[in-house]
Protein backbone atom coordinates (compact mmCIF):
# COMPACT_ATOMS: atom_id res chain seq x y z
CA UNK A 1 0.00 0.00 0.00
CA UNK A 2 2.63 2.07 0.71
CA UNK A 3 4.68 1.51 -2.64
CA UNK A 4 1.33 2.26 -4.17
CA UNK A 5 0.99 5.87 -2.39
CA UNK A 6 4.43 6.92 -3.09
CA UNK A 7 4.48 5.49 -6.72
CA UNK A 8 1.09 7.48 -7.35
CA UNK A 9 2.43 10.59 -5.74
CA UNK A 10 5.43 10.04 -7.95
CA UNK A 11 3.31 10.16 -10.95
CA UNK A 12 1.70 13.23 -10.00
CA UNK A 13 5.07 15.38 -9.17
CA UNK A 14 6.10 14.12 -13.09
CA UNK A 15 2.83 15.64 -14.01
CA UNK A 16 2.79 18.45 -12.33
CA UNK A 17 6.35 19.61 -13.46
CA UNK A 18 5.63 18.73 -16.91
CA UNK A 19 2.77 20.45 -16.73
CA UNK A 20 4.21 23.33 -15.15
CA UNK A 21 7.30 23.09 -17.96
CA UNK A 22 4.38 23.09 -21.01
CA UNK A 23 2.83 25.89 -19.46
CA UNK A 24 6.59 27.77 -18.62
CA UNK A 25 7.36 26.80 -22.78
CA UNK A 26 3.80 28.43 -23.25
CA UNK A 27 4.77 31.37 -21.61
CA UNK A 28 8.35 31.93 -23.22
CA UNK A 29 6.64 31.24 -26.67
CA UNK A 30 4.17 33.76 -25.97
CA UNK A 31 6.47 36.45 -25.08
CA UNK A 32 8.52 35.39 -27.29
CA UNK A 33 5.54 36.12 -30.11
CA UNK A 34 5.13 39.35 -28.70
CA UNK A 35 8.33 40.75 -29.12
CA UNK A 36 8.36 39.52 -32.36
CA UNK A 37 5.26 41.31 -33.64
CA UNK A 38 6.41 43.98 -31.68
CA UNK A 39 9.75 44.49 -33.38
CA UNK A 40 7.58 43.12 -36.57
CA UNK A 41 5.27 46.18 -36.00
CA UNK A 42 8.27 49.05 -35.65
CA UNK A 43 9.79 47.57 -38.90
CA UNK A 44 6.63 47.23 -40.53
CA UNK A 45 6.40 51.02 -39.87
CA UNK A 46 10.09 52.19 -41.03
CA UNK A 47 9.18 50.15 -44.13
CA UNK A 48 5.92 51.77 -44.96
CA UNK A 49 7.36 55.06 -44.72
CA UNK A 50 10.55 54.07 -47.21
CA UNK A 51 7.74 52.75 -49.39
CA UNK A 52 5.72 55.74 -49.19
CA UNK A 53 8.47 57.94 -49.23
CA UNK A 54 9.04 56.77 -52.60
CA UNK A 55 5.65 56.73 -54.35
CA UNK A 56 5.33 60.55 -53.61
CA UNK A 57 8.59 60.70 -55.52
CA UNK A 58 6.95 58.62 -58.24
CA UNK A 59 3.64 61.43 -58.31
CA UNK A 60 6.68 64.29 -58.62
CA UNK A 61 8.51 62.11 -61.05
CA UNK A 62 4.68 61.20 -63.23
CA UNK A 63 4.14 65.13 -62.97
CA UNK A 64 7.61 66.49 -64.60
CA UNK A 65 7.26 63.61 -67.44
CA UNK A 66 3.64 64.37 -68.30
CA UNK A 67 4.36 68.20 -68.14
CA UNK A 68 8.17 68.28 -70.22
CA UNK A 69 5.67 67.18 -73.09
CA UNK A 70 3.01 69.40 -72.95
CA UNK A 71 4.68 72.33 -71.73
CA UNK A 72 5.66 73.34 -74.84
CA UNK A 73 3.08 72.47 -77.08
CA UNK A 74 1.03 75.40 -77.50
CA UNK A 75 4.64 77.57 -78.01
CA UNK A 76 5.92 75.20 -80.70
CA UNK A 77 4.23 76.17 -83.96
CA UNK A 78 5.11 79.85 -83.10
CA UNK A 79 8.77 78.91 -82.08
CA UNK A 80 9.26 76.31 -85.05
CA UNK A 81 7.96 79.59 -87.70
CA UNK A 82 10.93 81.34 -85.98
CA UNK A 83 13.90 79.12 -85.96
CA UNK A 84 12.44 78.06 -89.15
CA UNK A 85 10.48 79.99 -91.83
CA UNK A 86 10.09 77.26 -94.00
CA UNK A 87 8.59 74.84 -91.76
CA UNK A 88 4.86 73.89 -92.56
CA UNK A 89 2.01 72.49 -90.21
CA UNK A 90 2.83 69.01 -91.89
CA UNK A 91 6.16 69.20 -89.90
CA UNK A 92 4.25 70.37 -86.56
CA UNK A 93 2.61 66.98 -86.50
CA UNK A 94 6.09 65.25 -86.84
CA UNK A 95 7.63 68.00 -84.20
CA UNK A 96 4.79 66.85 -81.45
CA UNK A 97 4.78 63.00 -82.68
CA UNK A 98 8.67 62.58 -81.76
CA UNK A 99 8.19 63.01 -78.15
CA UNK A 100 5.87 59.81 -78.53
CA UNK A 101 7.68 58.18 -80.59
CA UNK A 102 10.56 58.24 -78.47
CA UNK A 103 8.60 57.04 -75.37
CA UNK A 104 6.60 54.24 -77.21
CA UNK A 105 9.97 52.70 -78.07
CA UNK A 106 11.75 53.41 -75.18
CA UNK A 107 8.62 52.19 -72.53
CA UNK A 108 8.44 48.20 -73.11
CA UNK A 109 12.70 48.08 -73.13
CA UNK A 110 13.18 50.06 -70.24
CA UNK A 111 10.22 48.06 -68.51
CA UNK A 112 12.04 44.98 -69.40
CA UNK A 113 15.32 45.68 -68.45
CA UNK A 114 13.80 46.98 -64.97
CA UNK A 115 12.35 43.13 -64.45
CA UNK A 116 15.01 41.70 -65.93
CA UNK A 117 17.65 43.36 -63.59
CA UNK A 118 15.18 43.22 -60.59
CA UNK A 119 16.26 47.29 -59.86
CA UNK A 120 14.45 50.20 -60.13
CA UNK A 121 15.82 53.03 -59.11
CA UNK A 122 18.74 52.97 -62.17
CA UNK A 123 16.51 53.36 -64.80
CA UNK A 124 14.64 55.66 -63.02
CA UNK A 125 18.01 57.86 -62.77
CA UNK A 126 19.30 57.53 -65.95
CA UNK A 127 15.71 58.46 -67.92
CA UNK A 128 15.43 61.30 -65.71
CA UNK A 129 18.56 62.55 -66.25
CA UNK A 130 18.07 62.51 -70.37
CA UNK A 131 15.04 64.54 -69.61
CA UNK A 132 17.67 67.51 -67.94
CA UNK A 133 19.55 67.19 -71.00
CA UNK A 134 16.86 67.10 -74.06
CA UNK A 135 15.42 70.14 -71.97
CA UNK A 136 18.76 72.22 -72.05
CA UNK A 137 18.93 71.11 -75.61
CA UNK A 138 15.59 72.40 -76.82
CA UNK A 139 16.48 75.94 -75.22
CA UNK A 140 19.51 75.92 -76.64
CA UNK A 141 18.39 74.93 -80.56
CA UNK A 142 18.65 78.81 -81.40
CA UNK A 143 22.71 79.01 -80.23
CA UNK A 144 23.07 75.83 -82.19
CA UNK A 145 22.17 77.82 -85.53
CA UNK A 146 21.88 75.41 -88.14
CA UNK A 147 25.16 73.54 -87.25
CA UNK A 148 25.54 70.06 -89.17
CA UNK A 149 21.75 69.80 -89.49
CA UNK A 150 18.72 72.82 -89.57
CA UNK A 151 17.33 74.12 -86.60
CA UNK A 152 14.39 72.27 -86.52
CA UNK A 153 15.92 69.01 -86.86
CA UNK A 154 18.19 69.58 -83.89
CA UNK A 155 14.29 70.47 -82.33
CA UNK A 156 13.00 67.13 -83.33
CA UNK A 157 15.82 65.58 -82.05
CA UNK A 158 15.84 67.32 -78.72
CA UNK A 159 11.99 66.00 -78.76
CA UNK A 160 12.76 62.25 -79.25
CA UNK A 161 15.38 62.63 -76.18
CA UNK A 162 13.17 64.14 -73.90
CA UNK A 163 10.40 61.02 -75.10
CA UNK A 164 12.93 58.33 -74.53
CA UNK A 165 12.92 59.50 -70.60
CA UNK A 166 9.96 59.90 -69.97
CA UNK A 167 9.19 56.32 -70.29
CA UNK A 168 10.46 56.75 -66.63
CA UNK A 169 6.66 56.90 -66.02
CA UNK A 170 6.29 52.90 -67.32
CA UNK A 171 9.29 51.95 -63.89
CA UNK A 172 7.14 54.75 -61.31
CA UNK A 173 3.88 52.61 -62.43
CA UNK A 174 5.21 49.71 -62.10
CA UNK A 175 7.12 49.75 -59.18
CA UNK A 176 4.01 51.69 -57.32
CA UNK A 177 2.01 48.54 -58.18
CA UNK A 178 4.71 46.76 -56.59
CA UNK A 179 5.69 48.61 -53.86
CA UNK A 180 1.59 48.69 -52.46
CA UNK A 181 -0.87 46.16 -50.45
CA UNK A 182 -4.12 45.51 -52.17
CA UNK A 183 -5.35 47.42 -50.17
CA UNK A 184 -3.44 50.62 -50.77
CA UNK A 185 -3.19 49.91 -54.03
CA UNK A 186 -5.93 51.75 -55.64
CA UNK A 187 -5.68 54.96 -53.99
CA UNK A 188 -2.16 54.89 -55.08
CA UNK A 189 -2.75 54.20 -59.01
CA UNK A 190 -5.31 56.69 -58.68
CA UNK A 191 -2.89 59.09 -57.47
CA UNK A 192 -0.63 58.46 -60.00
CA UNK A 193 -3.27 58.58 -62.77
CA UNK A 194 -4.27 62.11 -61.37
CA UNK A 195 -0.71 63.86 -61.59
CA UNK A 196 -0.16 62.70 -64.94
CA UNK A 197 -3.69 64.05 -65.65
CA UNK A 198 -2.82 67.09 -64.10
CA UNK A 199 0.62 67.66 -65.34
CA UNK A 200 -0.29 66.78 -69.15
CA UNK A 201 -3.18 70.03 -68.58
CA UNK A 202 -1.15 72.65 -66.70
CA UNK A 203 1.94 72.31 -68.83
CA UNK A 204 0.53 75.59 -71.24
CA UNK A 205 -0.53 77.51 -68.47
CA UNK A 206 3.25 77.36 -67.17
CA UNK A 207 4.17 78.36 -70.68
CA UNK A 208 1.44 81.20 -70.43
CA UNK A 209 3.05 82.66 -67.37
CA UNK A 210 6.33 83.21 -69.38
CA UNK A 211 4.62 85.36 -71.78
CA UNK A 212 5.52 88.42 -70.19
CA UNK A 213 9.01 87.46 -71.46
CA UNK A 214 7.79 88.09 -74.86
CA UNK A 215 10.15 87.61 -77.91
CA UNK A 216 12.90 88.16 -78.45
CA UNK A 217 13.17 88.79 -74.84
CA UNK A 218 15.39 89.97 -71.85
CA UNK A 219 18.70 88.04 -73.07
CA UNK A 220 18.87 87.86 -76.67
CA UNK A 221 22.54 86.62 -77.49
CA UNK A 222 24.38 83.98 -78.97
CA UNK A 223 25.98 82.03 -76.15
CA UNK A 224 22.01 82.27 -74.41
CA UNK A 225 18.40 83.26 -75.99
CA UNK A 226 15.67 83.43 -72.68
CA UNK A 227 12.23 84.45 -74.13
CA UNK A 228 8.86 83.48 -74.18
CA UNK A 229 9.76 79.83 -76.10
CA UNK A 230 13.13 78.59 -74.30
CA UNK A 231 11.98 79.72 -70.61
CA UNK A 232 9.19 77.06 -70.47
CA UNK A 233 12.18 74.70 -71.31
CA UNK A 234 14.89 75.75 -68.57
CA UNK A 235 11.92 75.42 -66.28
CA UNK A 236 11.50 71.95 -67.05
CA UNK A 237 15.21 70.91 -66.91
CA UNK A 238 14.92 72.49 -63.79
CA UNK A 239 12.52 70.38 -62.38
CA UNK A 240 13.47 67.62 -63.70
CA UNK A 241 16.94 67.92 -61.87
CA UNK A 242 14.93 68.45 -58.64
CA UNK A 243 13.21 64.91 -59.59
CA UNK A 244 17.06 63.51 -60.31
CA UNK A 245 18.28 64.49 -57.35
CA UNK A 246 15.06 63.07 -55.13
CA UNK A 247 15.62 59.28 -56.98
CA UNK A 248 19.55 59.66 -56.01
CA UNK A 249 19.17 60.64 -52.68
CA UNK A 250 15.47 59.85 -51.24
CA UNK A 251 14.39 57.21 -53.62
CA UNK A 252 14.70 53.20 -51.95
CA UNK A 253 13.66 50.63 -53.51
CA UNK A 254 11.57 48.90 -51.32
CA UNK A 255 8.24 46.28 -52.28
CA UNK A 256 5.91 44.13 -51.15
CA UNK A 257 5.70 40.40 -51.55
CA UNK A 258 2.43 38.63 -50.13
CA UNK A 259 2.22 35.25 -49.68
CA UNK A 260 -0.96 35.10 -52.11
CA UNK A 261 1.13 36.63 -54.71
CA UNK A 262 3.45 33.63 -54.82
CA UNK A 263 0.74 31.38 -54.74
CA UNK A 264 -0.79 32.70 -58.15
CA UNK A 265 2.73 32.57 -59.74
CA UNK A 266 3.89 29.51 -58.74
CA UNK A 267 0.19 27.90 -59.09
CA UNK A 268 0.49 28.84 -62.55
CA UNK A 269 3.44 28.12 -63.78
CA UNK A 270 2.98 24.42 -62.29
CA UNK A 271 -0.16 23.97 -64.08
CA UNK A 272 0.38 22.01 -67.42
CA UNK A 273 -3.62 20.95 -68.24
CA UNK A 274 -6.58 23.88 -67.69
CA UNK A 275 -10.46 23.30 -68.44
CA UNK A 276 -12.10 24.70 -70.90
CA UNK A 277 -13.80 27.32 -68.07
CA UNK A 278 -10.24 27.90 -67.10
CA UNK A 279 -9.33 28.76 -71.04
CA UNK A 280 -12.45 31.08 -71.19
CA UNK A 281 -11.77 33.07 -68.47
CA UNK A 282 -7.94 33.74 -69.52
CA UNK A 283 -9.13 34.63 -73.37
CA UNK A 284 -11.97 37.27 -71.40
CA UNK A 285 -8.65 38.55 -69.28
CA UNK A 286 -6.78 38.83 -72.71
CA UNK A 287 -9.82 40.50 -74.26
CA UNK A 288 -10.20 42.91 -71.30
CA UNK A 289 -6.64 44.03 -71.50
CA UNK A 290 -6.63 44.42 -75.40
CA UNK A 291 -9.68 46.70 -74.87
CA UNK A 292 -7.84 49.12 -72.17
CA UNK A 293 -5.10 49.34 -74.11
CA UNK A 294 -7.22 50.75 -76.78
CA UNK A 295 -9.43 52.81 -74.81
CA UNK A 296 -6.38 54.75 -73.47
CA UNK A 297 -5.45 55.00 -77.04
CA UNK A 298 -8.14 56.83 -77.80
CA UNK A 299 -8.50 59.04 -74.79
CA UNK A 300 -5.30 59.93 -75.36
CA UNK A 301 -5.59 60.67 -78.83
CA UNK A 302 -8.51 63.22 -78.12
CA UNK A 303 -7.01 65.10 -75.26
CA UNK A 304 -3.16 65.12 -77.88
CA UNK A 305 -4.77 66.05 -80.54
CA UNK A 306 -6.77 68.63 -79.34
CA UNK A 307 -3.52 70.36 -77.74
CA UNK A 308 -1.82 70.29 -81.28
CA UNK A 309 -4.36 72.06 -83.21
CA UNK A 310 -4.90 74.41 -80.67
CA UNK A 311 -2.13 76.45 -81.43
CA UNK A 312 -2.86 76.79 -85.70
CA UNK A 313 -6.56 76.61 -85.55
CA UNK A 314 -6.66 79.80 -83.19
CA UNK A 315 -3.94 81.85 -85.35
CA UNK A 316 -6.12 81.10 -88.74
CA UNK A 317 -9.83 81.24 -87.27
CA UNK A 318 -9.42 84.28 -84.88
CA UNK A 319 -6.02 86.24 -86.78
CA UNK A 320 -4.25 85.35 -83.33
CA UNK A 321 -0.75 86.37 -83.39
CA UNK A 322 2.03 83.49 -82.45
CA UNK A 323 2.38 85.57 -79.13
CA UNK A 324 -1.90 86.19 -78.27
CA UNK A 325 -2.31 82.47 -79.37
CA UNK A 326 0.66 81.32 -77.00
CA UNK A 327 -0.82 83.25 -74.30
CA UNK A 328 -4.55 82.77 -74.60
CA UNK A 329 -3.93 78.72 -75.51
CA UNK A 330 -2.00 78.87 -72.31
CA UNK A 331 -4.30 80.47 -70.14
CA UNK A 332 -7.35 78.83 -71.54
CA UNK A 333 -5.40 75.18 -70.59
CA UNK A 334 -4.35 75.99 -67.34
CA UNK A 335 -8.14 76.98 -66.75
CA UNK A 336 -9.17 73.30 -67.63
CA UNK A 337 -5.82 71.98 -65.69
CA UNK A 338 -8.11 73.35 -62.68
CA UNK A 339 -11.31 72.08 -63.59
CA UNK A 340 -9.85 68.85 -63.86
CA UNK A 341 -8.35 68.78 -60.57
CA UNK A 342 -12.21 68.95 -59.40
CA UNK A 343 -12.89 66.70 -62.57
CA UNK A 344 -10.49 63.82 -60.76
CA UNK A 345 -11.65 64.36 -57.39
CA UNK A 346 -15.46 63.75 -58.25
CA UNK A 347 -14.44 60.72 -60.23
CA UNK A 348 -12.38 59.14 -57.44
CA UNK A 349 -15.50 59.42 -55.35
CA UNK A 350 -18.08 58.51 -58.41
CA UNK A 351 -15.71 54.93 -58.61
CA UNK A 352 -16.42 54.04 -55.00
CA UNK A 353 -20.23 54.13 -56.02
CA UNK A 354 -20.37 53.64 -60.29
CA UNK A 355 -18.45 50.62 -62.12
CA UNK A 356 -15.32 51.27 -62.94
CA UNK A 357 -16.27 50.37 -66.59
CA UNK A 358 -20.06 52.76 -66.42
CA UNK A 359 -17.49 55.74 -65.98
CA UNK A 360 -15.19 54.60 -68.69
CA UNK A 361 -18.16 54.59 -71.09
CA UNK A 362 -19.13 58.22 -69.55
CA UNK A 363 -15.89 59.62 -70.21
CA UNK A 364 -15.47 58.01 -73.93
CA UNK A 365 -19.32 59.79 -74.53
CA UNK A 366 -18.49 63.27 -73.35
CA UNK A 367 -14.97 62.97 -75.99
CA UNK A 368 -17.55 62.35 -78.41
CA UNK A 369 -19.83 65.27 -77.38
CA UNK A 370 -16.63 67.46 -77.14
CA UNK A 371 -15.69 66.68 -81.03
CA UNK A 372 -19.45 67.27 -82.43
CA UNK A 373 -19.46 70.72 -80.93
CA UNK A 374 -15.79 71.26 -82.41
CA UNK A 375 -17.68 70.35 -86.09
CA UNK A 376 -17.77 74.31 -88.02
CA UNK A 377 -21.35 75.23 -89.07
CA UNK A 378 -22.92 78.41 -90.18
CA UNK A 379 -21.58 80.76 -93.18
CA UNK A 380 -19.09 82.56 -91.28
CA UNK A 381 -15.88 81.87 -92.45
CA UNK A 382 -12.24 82.77 -91.42
CA UNK A 383 -10.18 86.16 -92.46
CA UNK A 384 -7.53 85.52 -94.98
CA UNK A 385 -3.98 86.78 -94.72
CA UNK A 386 -3.47 89.78 -97.13
CA UNK A 387 -0.81 89.01 -99.44
CA UNK A 388 2.71 90.65 -99.31
CA UNK A 389 3.70 92.10 -102.65
CA UNK A 390 7.33 91.82 -103.82
CA UNK A 391 9.90 94.69 -103.61
CA UNK A 392 10.07 96.42 -106.52
CA UNK A 393 12.94 98.43 -108.70
CA UNK A 394 12.14 101.48 -110.87
CA UNK A 395 15.04 103.25 -112.69
CA UNK A 396 14.10 107.35 -113.19
CA UNK A 397 16.33 108.62 -116.21
CA UNK A 398 17.23 112.22 -115.93
CA UNK A 399 16.29 114.28 -118.70
CA UNK A 400 18.70 114.31 -121.73
CA UNK A 401 19.84 118.46 -121.47
CA UNK A 402 21.47 116.89 -118.36
CA UNK A 403 24.42 114.81 -117.15
CA UNK A 404 23.51 113.63 -113.65
CA UNK A 405 23.21 109.86 -113.90
CA UNK A 406 19.79 107.14 -113.67
CA UNK A 407 17.96 107.68 -110.12
CA UNK A 408 17.48 103.67 -108.54
CA UNK A 409 14.58 103.79 -106.06
CA UNK A 410 13.18 100.60 -104.50
CA UNK A 411 9.60 99.96 -103.17
CA UNK A 412 8.38 98.00 -101.16
CA UNK A 413 5.35 96.91 -99.51
CA UNK A 414 5.89 96.81 -95.97
CA UNK A 415 3.15 93.36 -94.40
CA UNK A 416 2.76 92.39 -90.71
CA UNK A 417 5.74 90.26 -89.82
CA UNK A 418 3.51 88.30 -87.70
CA UNK A 419 0.95 86.71 -90.50
CA UNK A 420 -1.97 86.78 -89.02
CA UNK A 421 -5.38 84.58 -90.36
CA UNK A 422 -5.77 81.63 -92.69
CA UNK A 423 -3.09 81.01 -95.37
CA UNK A 424 -3.54 81.86 -98.87
CA UNK A 425 -2.53 78.31 -99.59
CA UNK A 426 -5.01 76.59 -97.65
CA UNK A 427 -7.71 76.17 -99.88
CA UNK A 428 -10.88 74.60 -97.39
CA UNK A 429 -10.51 78.73 -96.11
CA UNK A 430 -12.90 79.57 -98.84
CA UNK A 431 -15.16 77.25 -98.28
CA UNK A 432 -15.18 75.71 -94.52
CA UNK A 433 -16.44 77.42 -91.56
CA UNK A 434 -15.46 79.07 -88.99
CA UNK A 435 -15.20 77.60 -85.44
CA UNK A 436 -16.63 80.03 -83.27
CA UNK A 437 -14.79 81.23 -80.32
CA UNK A 438 -17.49 79.90 -77.89
CA UNK A 439 -17.27 76.52 -79.78
CA UNK A 440 -13.84 76.29 -79.08
CA UNK A 441 -13.91 77.14 -75.16
CA UNK A 442 -17.10 75.07 -74.60
CA UNK A 443 -14.92 72.26 -76.88
CA UNK A 444 -11.94 72.37 -75.05
CA UNK A 445 -14.10 72.48 -71.60
CA UNK A 446 -15.92 69.10 -72.66
CA UNK A 447 -12.88 67.44 -74.01
CA UNK A 448 -10.55 67.90 -71.16
CA UNK A 449 -13.77 66.25 -68.71
CA UNK A 450 -13.67 63.64 -70.68
CA UNK A 451 -10.08 62.80 -71.16
CA UNK A 452 -9.76 63.24 -67.52
CA UNK A 453 -12.26 60.58 -66.48
CA UNK A 454 -11.17 58.26 -68.80
CA UNK A 455 -7.37 58.85 -68.10
CA UNK A 456 -7.66 57.59 -64.59
CA UNK A 457 -10.43 54.84 -64.83
CA UNK A 458 -8.91 53.69 -67.72
CA UNK A 459 -5.31 52.67 -65.81
CA UNK A 460 -7.40 51.79 -62.73
CA UNK A 461 -9.32 48.95 -64.84
CA UNK A 462 -5.82 47.69 -66.53
CA UNK A 463 -4.38 47.76 -63.30
CA UNK A 464 -7.00 45.72 -61.61
CA UNK A 465 -6.91 43.01 -64.76
CA UNK A 466 -3.59 42.10 -64.36
CA UNK A 467 -3.80 40.51 -61.01
CA UNK A 468 -0.82 40.90 -58.58
CA UNK A 469 1.87 39.85 -61.54
CA UNK A 470 4.90 41.68 -61.62
CA UNK A 471 3.81 45.06 -63.92
CA UNK A 472 6.80 46.56 -64.91
CA UNK A 473 6.54 44.86 -69.08
CA UNK A 474 2.64 45.47 -69.13
CA UNK A 475 2.91 49.08 -68.00
CA UNK A 476 5.79 49.92 -70.73
CA UNK A 477 3.18 48.63 -73.18
CA UNK A 478 0.08 50.63 -71.80
CA UNK A 479 2.86 53.68 -71.68
CA UNK A 480 3.45 52.33 -75.03
CA UNK A 481 -0.20 52.99 -76.18
CA UNK A 482 -0.72 56.41 -74.72
CA UNK A 483 2.77 57.44 -76.82
CA UNK A 484 1.73 55.30 -79.97
CA UNK A 485 -1.67 58.15 -79.99
CA UNK A 486 0.56 60.91 -78.95
CA UNK A 487 2.62 60.27 -81.98
CA UNK A 488 -0.01 58.86 -84.72
CA UNK A 489 -2.05 61.79 -83.35
CA UNK A 490 -0.72 64.81 -84.39
CA UNK A 491 1.02 63.63 -87.92
CA UNK A 492 -2.44 62.30 -88.83
CA UNK A 493 -4.28 65.75 -87.63
CA UNK A 494 -1.41 68.10 -89.34
CA UNK A 495 -2.09 66.47 -92.44
CA UNK A 496 -5.80 66.39 -92.58
CA UNK A 497 -5.67 70.15 -91.04
CA UNK A 498 -3.37 71.04 -93.76
CA UNK A 499 -5.09 69.41 -96.57
CA UNK A 500 -9.03 69.28 -95.76
CA UNK A 501 -9.33 71.61 -92.59
CA UNK A 502 -10.91 71.31 -88.95
CA UNK A 503 -14.05 69.78 -90.37
CA UNK A 504 -12.83 66.59 -92.16
CA UNK A 505 -9.92 66.57 -88.88
CA UNK A 506 -13.45 67.11 -85.88
CA UNK A 507 -15.20 63.94 -88.20
CA UNK A 508 -11.59 61.64 -87.96
CA UNK A 509 -11.54 61.89 -84.34
CA UNK A 510 -15.35 61.34 -83.88
CA UNK A 511 -14.68 58.15 -86.17
CA UNK A 512 -12.01 56.83 -83.14
CA UNK A 513 -13.99 57.79 -80.34
CA UNK A 514 -16.62 56.07 -81.67
CA UNK A 515 -15.16 52.84 -82.31
CA UNK A 516 -13.70 53.34 -78.67
CA UNK A 517 -17.09 53.61 -77.46
CA UNK A 518 -17.90 50.15 -79.25
CA UNK A 519 -15.00 48.77 -78.34
CA UNK A 520 -16.20 49.02 -74.50
CA UNK A 521 -20.24 47.91 -74.97
CA UNK A 522 -18.70 44.63 -76.90
CA UNK A 523 -16.53 44.18 -73.81
CA UNK A 524 -18.17 45.23 -71.04
CA UNK A 525 -19.16 42.03 -69.31
CA UNK A 526 -15.36 41.10 -69.61
CA UNK A 527 -14.82 43.98 -68.00
CA UNK A 528 -16.18 43.60 -64.49
CA UNK A 529 -13.95 43.82 -61.65
CA UNK A 530 -15.12 41.58 -58.94
CA UNK A 531 -15.58 43.91 -55.38
CA UNK A 532 -12.29 42.45 -53.14
CA UNK A 533 -13.24 41.41 -49.72
CA UNK A 534 -10.22 41.16 -47.47
CA UNK A 535 -10.31 40.17 -44.00
CA UNK A 536 -8.63 43.56 -42.27
CA UNK A 537 -6.86 41.11 -39.73
CA UNK A 538 -5.36 38.53 -42.10
CA UNK A 539 -4.05 41.23 -44.30
CA UNK A 540 -2.22 42.65 -41.21
CA UNK A 541 -1.17 39.62 -40.65
CA UNK A 542 0.19 39.22 -44.44
CA UNK A 543 1.88 42.90 -44.02
CA UNK A 544 3.82 41.76 -41.41
CA UNK A 545 5.31 38.97 -42.92
CA UNK A 546 6.02 41.35 -46.37
CA UNK A 547 7.08 43.70 -44.13
CA UNK A 548 9.97 41.16 -42.87
CA UNK A 549 10.57 40.01 -46.18
CA UNK A 550 11.77 43.35 -47.55
CA UNK A 551 13.46 44.40 -44.78
CA UNK A 552 16.05 40.70 -44.96
CA UNK A 553 15.88 41.02 -48.66
CA UNK A 554 15.08 37.68 -49.04
CA UNK A 555 12.33 37.84 -51.48
CA UNK A 556 11.34 40.19 -54.56
CA UNK A 557 9.44 40.01 -58.20
CA UNK A 558 10.38 37.43 -60.70
CA UNK A 559 10.15 38.80 -63.92
CA UNK A 560 7.40 38.43 -66.56
CA UNK A 561 8.55 35.49 -67.88
CA UNK A 562 8.23 33.44 -65.21
CA UNK A 563 4.44 33.92 -65.02
CA UNK A 564 1.83 32.28 -67.25
CA UNK A 565 -1.05 35.30 -67.65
Amino acid sequence: MAKKDLSFSTSTNERSALLNNRISDSINRSRSESMRRRSSSSVNEATKKQRFRAIRICYFGMFVSSIVFSITVSSLWPFLQIIDTSAEATFLGWLVAAFSIGQLIASPIIGYVANRTDNNKMPLVASTALIVVSNILYAYVQSINNVGLSNKWWLMLSRFIMGIGAANSTIMRSYSSSATTLSERTAVMANLSAYQGVGFILGPLIQALFAFLGYPGPVHKSWLYLNIYTAPAFFSALTAGVNLVLFLVSFHDVRTVSPSRKSISNSTSNKTVQSKAESRERHDQSMAIVCCLYMFFVAYLTFTNYETIASPLSIDMYAWSKEQSTRNNGYLLGALGCMSVVVLIVTKLLAKRLQDRLLMLIGLIICFLGYFVFLPWGSDYPSIQIATLPSSTTTIRPSSNTSAPPLRTTTTTVADSDDKGCPLDYQWCYYIPRVQLWQYIAASIIITTGFSICNVICYSIFSKKLGDRPQGTMMGIFTSAGSLARAFGPIAVGFLYKHWGPRIMMIFMLVFVLTGILSLLFNYTRLHIEAEQVDDTDDEDHDDDDEERNINGDNRYDSNENITA
